[in-house]
């Protein structure tokens, strides 16, 4: 797990040292155990290393092979190295150095090609150089577990893990593009292929890019499909837990101390299970919150108990106070995320940091095994939008934003019903697609300035309709594919950036590739059987059959966040607030219109709505523009 970053010159000029060291220097939180630099003309390289497999020099990079032909710098984990390097000296005679997982991929690529990347099992983001044919290739995990960032033009290529490796080159200038900014406000995030900056974009998951002086090729090499095939539940159950049970055997191949992110929900305590029945006892860690709608500590406890592991309660409000926190957050997310379980992920993260350097979390479970509410909300939904007009639908879900008022419980009742009505109010046939919408299109119309005129009546979640639309009978699988391709970027997005501000990797059993393929062929009716069975379903019945807590197993889902409008209105984020919000809000002109923000936080302040999630996506950029984000202090 590292931090990676390179130029290609595609006019020839040579590549400046200087230049590929800041563009290190940038990423030095995501590897503090080394760095290492290649140039070759036109061409330089750089890696931030996080030792976590063979400690010695022989997993320095960047690496070569042993011809000089390829040179990789590389960030991730390949959990089938083994099985690839014993084919690699059976059937070329390549011969390797050390047990890195690293080594493999130079001489995969001399053997295979670009089909590599069918091959690899594990998550990865690398730039490859080939110094005879002078091609720069990107490639990118199938999901989207490590981030690539680049930009392009006919003079040069650069590219980083990270959009502060970009900017530090020096030949880029962070223009916030309005589109980008929409889809951003929405939906907390930008989508897999565009960043919040006009002329720096992201490698899309699953996708390799070959880029030479003159063209640029692009390739999809894998993504998730939906092809149901098993629909009996014994058979499901069984399938998954002997493929669970491979691939987080697989996953704890370490060289450094390794634990585990244990919630109180199903899909961490699968891994948690999983790891007893394989005779494994690695330590637990879980988040605690004063506020009792957000906290799961004694649900973990209670899953660590019947794992017969330990479980450390980390603060979840503890350490450095809010407003440093988030400015780090920030800072760690480039603006590029507005999730809003992130403050309290970056603190846990920074707290497990002092006892293992990898650990394995439970993340992909409700995007792949339907766990998610709005999944219910979406089968509800799909008769109603039919025979309920958008004009009703929209004033219904205007009037229950406004009751939601000071209440500071998670997700009160009228907040869903404001959620689920305003879905159905927008234009299309697609409600699913507006339930985790951050700024509400009324509220949208409302804040946006001239710059945003041009957008404002795009669909901001333009990419995630085009995921919607793929053939499927049934609505839930259309809804799946979206989720799993858009709305998990987010997700994956607020791991990859808080715990590497902590240089803490983090594994994802459920979205190893085994797990999604096999994901993909149980019918949706053993997911989430609603309004007969609970989201998740068969995920349940699994985790019970290892020992879960029945209580454990069949409770309601509640996700990693914190109280955020408690913490806007009188915890440790009211100064900042009132300071992007009321005493600066110019900031965000001409994108947003000052005095709209204003109101908007006032509202919120006095209690008269509750615009925690609206405001949001809003703070996080403004302390962006304002330079408020700051990196962690080591």
């Amino acid at each position: 797990m590292c931090g990676i970053a390179g130029i290609f010159h595609r006019d020839g000029r040579p590549a400046d040292r200087a230049t590929v060291a800041a563009m290190s220097a940038a990423l030095i939180h995501r590897g503090p155990d080394g760095d290492g630099s290649w140039l070759d003309r036109s061409v330089g390289f750089a890696h931030r290393r996080l030792a976590i497999r063979d400690l010695s020099d022989a997993g320095h990079q960047p690496m070569l092979d042993a011809s000089g032909r390829i040179v990789v710098t590389y960030n991730g984990e390949i959990y089938n190295d083994g099985e690839l390097r014993r084919e690699l000296e059976r059937s070329f005679g390549f011969r390797f150095r050390g047990h890195c997982d690293t080594e493999i991929l130079p001489y995969a690529y001399l053997a295979w090609g670009e089909a590599m990347f069918e091959r690899l099992e594990g998550f990865f983001a690398l730039g490859l150089w080939d110094r005879q044919e002078r091609r720069l290739i990107l490639a990118r995990d199938g999901i989207g577990i490590k981030p690539l960032f680049f930009f392009e033009d006919r003079s040069d290529v650069v590219f980083a893990s990270e959009v502060k490796g970009i900017l530090a080159s020096g030949r880029v200038a962070a223009h916030v593009d309005p589109a980008a900014l929409h889809t951003f406000l929405a939906a907390g995030h930008t989508g897999t292929r565009e960043s919040l900056f006009r002329d720096i974009k992201q490698v899309p998951p699953g996708t390799v890019m070959s880029f030479t002086a003159g063209e640029r090729t692009e390739r999809r090499f894998w993504r998730p499909v939906r092809a149901p095939t098993i629909d009996r539940l014994d058979d499901a159950v069984d399938r998954l837990r002997s493929t669970i049970q491979t691939v987080v055997e697989s996953q704890m191949v370490s060289d450094v101390p390794l634990g585990v992110l244990q919630s109180g929900g199903v899909d961490s305590s699968l891994v948690t299970l999983t790891l007893k029945q394989l005779g494994l006892k690695p330590p637990l860690f879980t988040a605690g919150f004063s506020e009792k709608s957000h906290d799961e500590s004694t649900a973990a406890k209670d899953i660590a108990a019947a794992a017969g592991l330990s479980v450390s309660v980390i603060d979840g409000e503890g350490g450095e106070d809010a407003e440093t926190a988030l400015r780090a957050v920030v800072h760690h997310f480039d603006g590029q995320c507005a999730d809003t379980g992130a403050l309290g992920f970056y603190r846990l993260a920074g707290a497990v940091r002092q006892h293992c350097s990898v650990v394995l979390s439970g993340d992909g479970g409700d995007e792949f095994f339907a766990g998610y509410e709005t999944y219910a909300a979406t089968a509800m939904a799909e008769p109603l939008r039919r025979v309920v007009p958008r004009g009703v639908a929209g004033m219904t879900g205007r009037f229950a934003y406004a009751a939601v008022r000071g209440n500071e419980r998670r997700l009160p009742a009228a907040a869903q019903l404001a959620r689920f009505a305003l879905g159905l109010s927008e234009e299309g046939d697609s409600p699913h697609l507006q339930w985790r919408r951050l700024v509400p299109g009324f509220l949208a119309a409302k804040i946006y300035a001239p710059a945003m005129l041009d957008v404002a009546t795009a669909d901001p979640f333009a990419e995630y309709a085009e995921y919607y639309a793929e053939p499927h009978d049934k609505v839930l699988d259309r809804a799946l594919i979206a989720d799993q391709r858009f709305h998990l970027q987010s997700v994956l997005t607020k791991v990859d950036a808080m715990s590497m501000a902590h240089s803490l990797e983090v594994r994802v059993p459920i979205l190893d590739r085994r797990v999604m393929d096999l994901a993909g062929t149980i019918d949706v009716a053993l997911l989430n059987p609603w309004p007969k069975g609970a989201p998740k379903y068969v995920l349940r019945k699994l985790a019970e059959s290892l020992g879960m807590p029945k209580e454990a197993a069949w409770s309601r889902k509640r996700g990693f966040n914190v109280p955020i409008a408690q913490l806007m209105r009188r915890g440790g984020l009211q100064a900042i607030c009132d300071r992007v919000f009321n005493k600066d809000p110019d900031v965000f002109a001409p994108y947003l219109k000052p005095d709209a923000i204003r109101t908007l936080w006032t509202d919120h302040l006095e209690r008269r709505s509750d615009n925690a999630f609206a405001l949001w996506p809003i703070l996080t950029l403004g302390i962006w523009l304002m330079g408020l984000a700051a990196p962690r202090s080591r």
